[in-house]
């Protein structure tokens, strides 16, 4: 028995609506904003939040906040129906803007906070170092983490590329940590 378009629509919703769920929570995001997303972006028509709560089983409330979320990121859009009171969302489509918007407002963020954490971890080695200058092991620490600082400022660098032009080499970070593979 074949199922009728109506059930084989749900279905494919359904299912790529939890693909998208799981591979949202992998980045860190709440399942439920993929889900919200994938409905909306599989939809040739803007939804409301009733709407979308009926379709994804979730509450009221959480609708709510999800889409809040997605519209912070850039993830989704109010769509102004002349005629009808409730707010209808639907969708962005351009990945690629949608991607900038994550890397510079998230991992950009992230790499920024571990450039200043190793920068205060190599003064405070550096001060150690200046007061005993021949402890092995802080001046073994100290390039190390002088290492990470490196490849941390470099990772910086191409995060901040990356969200510019979308395009990157990883070549600067070979040997960043063990100077004798350097090229």
């Amino acid at each position: 028995m074949h199922p009728s378009t109506e059930e084989a629509r749900e279905r494919a919703i359904a299912l790529a609506s939890e693909t998208m769920a799981e591979i949202i929570d992998f980045w860190g995001f709440k399942g439920s904003m993929g889900r919200i997303w994938t409905l909306l972006y599989l939809s040739s028509a803007s939804m409301s939040a009733d709407t979308i709560a009926e379709q994804t089983k979730l509450s009221a409330g959480a609708v709510s906040m999800s889409l809040t979320e997605l519209m912070q990121w850039g993830l989704v859009s109010r769509d102004p129906l002349t005629g009808d009171r409730k707010r209808h969302y639907q969708a962005e489509t351009d990945i690629w803007a949608i991607i900038r918007r994550i890397i510079r407002e998230r991992e950009l963020r992230m790499v920024e906070r571990a450039v200043d954490r190793f920068s205060r971890a190599v003064a405070v080695l550096e001060e150690a170092n200046a007061q005993v200058p021949d402890d092995r092991e802080v001046t073994f620490m100290l390039k190390r983490l002088r290492g990470l600082l490196d490849l941390t400022r470099i990772g910086y660098r191409l995060v901040e590329k990356l969200a510019k032009d979308g395009q990157i080499s990883l070549l600067p970070i070979r040997g960043t940590l063990n100077p004798e593979e350097r090229p």
